[in-house]
């Protein structure tokens, strides 16, 4: 039974991720193979500890255009702490992830929407 539990509270995370009202409006439309796209969404992100890394895939709202970005080693496990003691009442996970991308000029843009 706890398994059980365990399974669903995992997979509602996930789903919760995938239809995210939060969106990364780009100044600078991403424009990989010539399809530019103006918005992107968090599809999926990755927590290992493990192996000390996070991964960030996000997905455009316009096109189907993927960015993936990984941060490893003792970046990633600063912000992974950073991340298990946040209040996310004020500023929900989906928005810390996209401010970051664009924080470290992955992207730029500027976070719009609300937290479903």
């Amino acid at each position: 039974m706890k398994k059980i539990l365990i399974s669903i509270g995992i997979v509602f995370c996930f789903v919760s991720i995938i239809i995210s009202a939060e969106q990364i409006d780009l100044t600078t439309p991403y424009d990989p193979d010539e399809r530019i796209t103006s918005t992107m969404k968090v599809e999926r992100l990755d927590l290992n500890w493990g192996d000390d890394r996070i991964s960030v895939f996000l997905y455009s709202t316009t096109n189907g255009v993927k960015f993936v970005h990984h941060y490893t080693g003792t970046q990633a496990t600063d912000l992974m702490k950073a991340l298990n003691k946040a209040d996310l009442t004020t500023n929900s996970l989906q928005k810390r992830v996209m401010n970051r991308l664009v924080t470290d000029g992955l992207l730029e843009g500027s976070v719009s929407g609300s937290p479903d």
